[in-house]
């Protein structure tokens, strides 16, 4: 952060900044009516439009050149302090060749203890959020403290010892509404309360502050404990969001939290930001198991200077940050998430006009979602702003209430896309769906799923929860294809002999929906 000392202060007054300037000539323009009297009615509108300028504490920039000017000073200071160590006996030399030593990898120190607490972060999260998701269905009656696949482990279609909470249907769609809403409610009143920094996914704010800008408790201890306890309450809640854009918010924040221990990085912005490219290349590792995506993602997306120290930096902080969610291994199964994709077969060159078909509805999606959650955005900006906790609990409850008949989306989102992407010939077999005589049941079962969710996501995403969009734009995907695939395989099934199919085996699998 720029810092000035007190001669320069008292040398040089402190220009106001932007935003008091703004204020300052919108003050004049509405204290004074046409006849020059001052106006009564402007009260009202100055208070929201200083709110709206003033949103976050601090409107600084770091000095980017200070900063490297005072690290240089610092580096020659310690090599006049070094002169001679070497010539040095006993305890003194060996002790400033120990500080040195120190002193040259403190970055690699800070980076190690900042990806396991990542990674410890996000195992605690994927466990906890999975309990969450799967307590508003039915308990495990061997240990209540188990999700359905922990309590039913190694067999694939349930067991006894995971039960509903009753056997009278309507009570359990009333259960399942009522944890839904108590986590909304419970997500939105602590980020209002303790953190409002918490809510939405923090990806935009975060550029803007590896950009230099300074957005003071953006990145603090509240807003990390706030975040890491309200996603997943707001992912189990059943919201159409998503833990990605919070992943990598929470794993920036605790990048900061630990350099601030660190007196190179307290006393020098500059060198801070290099922490948080790290932690953010780490927190998309951890969220979809690939420490090289995470440092592609920082290097496109999050930071404009991106030297090749940095991006060791990040790799190795993403490395260790998967290799502690690995050790944890949340879900017993290997994997670091849910939705990986493994399949044994090749596509055929004839399927190409259905993935194109795919791809174009990819786009639309995108382009229609974007049109809409931004004048769902500005309705919500206009009419809502009062009421964050009410709007977040009643699209929870009225989330429910539309997403309790559909199997596809009763259930979490990543674990419905596990059981999209899996084979139909691995042995599970979901509610049916690959079942021949259900395949149309299917297909429409999707197809609603498909159109409601992208519905939700419009009026979702933007409400005051931690709050990300990439998982909900995932899971719809998935089941658009996941339904085209079944058309397909139902047109191979009825027309096995047509031409377009001839590149098909006999007495082999041809279609993988």
């Amino acid at each position: 952060m720029t810092s000035r000392s007190s001669k320069t202060l008292a040398q040089n007054p402190r220009r106001p900044s932007l935003p008091e300037r703004a204020i300052s000539r919108r003050l004049s323009a509405l204290s004074i009516r046409p006849d020059g009297g001052p106006t009564g009615s402007t009260e009202h509108e100055l208070t929201e439009e200083i709110a709206e300028i003033k949103r976050y504490e601090d409107f600084t920039t770091i000095d980017w050149v200070q900063d490297a000017a005072q690290e240089q000073s610092r580096r020659r200071a310690r090599r006049k302090q070094n002169a001679g160590v070497f010539e040095l006996k006993g305890s003194l030399g060996w002790r400033r060749r120990l500080e040195d030593t120190y002193d040259a990898g403190q970055a690699w120190i800070v980076v190690t203890l900042v990806g396991a607490a990542i990674g410890l972060n996000a195992g605690f999260l994927n466990i906890i959020t999975e309990w969450l998701s799967d307590i508003k269905l039915g308990y495990c009656t061997t240990a209540f403290y188990l999700n359905e696949n922990f309590c039913c482990w190694g067999d694939e279609k349930g067991c006894p010892e995971w039960r509903p909470w009753s056997s009278f249907w309507p009570l359990n769609y009333f259960l399942y509404l009522l944890f839904s809403t108590i986590f909304a409610l419970a997500s939105a009143s602590l980020v209002k309360a303790f953190a409002p920094y918490a809510a939405g996914s923090g990806i935009s704010e975060i550029k803007c502050i590896i950009a230099g800008f300074v957005m003071k408790g953006f990145l603090g201890f509240w807003t990390l404990l706030i975040k890491s306890i309200c996603l997943p309450l707001a992912i189990a809640s059943g919201l159409s969001v998503g833990k990605e854009g919070p992943s990598v918010h929470y794993a920036v924040c605790t990048g900061n939290v630990i350099s601030r221990f660190f007196g190179k990085y307290k006393r020098n912005a500059s060198k801070t930001r290099e922490i948080l490219t790290a932690c953010a290349a780490a927190g998309v590792a951890v969220a979809f198991g690939s420490p090289i995506g995470g440092v592609l993602f920082s290097l496109e997306e999050m930071s404009s200077y991106f030297p090749l120290k940095t991006m060791w930096r990040s790799y190795f902080c993403a490395l260790v940050a998967t290799a502690v969610l690995a050790a944890m291994n949340p879900f017993w199964t290997g994997q670091l998430v849910m939705f990986e994709v493994r399949y044994d077969r090749s596509w055929h060159f004839f399927e190409i006009i259905f993935f194109i078909l795919i791809g174009v509805f990819g786009g639309l999606y995108g382009a229609f979602v974007m049109k809409w959650n931004l004048r769902a955005q500005a309705f919500r900006k206009k009419y809502l702003t009062k009421y964050a906790i009410l709007e977040a609990t009643l699209l929870a409850t009225g989330t429910a209430v539309l997403c309790f008949p559909n199997m596809f989306l009763r259930i979490d989102m990543t674990e419905s896309m596990e059981i999209l992407f899996l084979e139909c010939e691995g042995g599970r077999d979901y509610e049916g769906l690959c079942e021949a005589k259900n395949r149309w049941r299917m297909a429409l079962s999707l197809a609603f799923a498909t159109v409601m969710r992208t519905f939700l996501v419009i009026i979702s995403y933007g409400c005051k929860v931690p709050a990300g969009i990439f998982v909900p734009s995932m899971a719809i995907g998935a089941s658009f294809g996941r339904m085209v695939g079944i058309l397909v395989q139902a047109l191979h099934e009825a027309f096995p002999q047509a031409r377009y199919f001839a590149a098909c085996q006999p007495d082999v699998p041809c279609i993988t929906p």
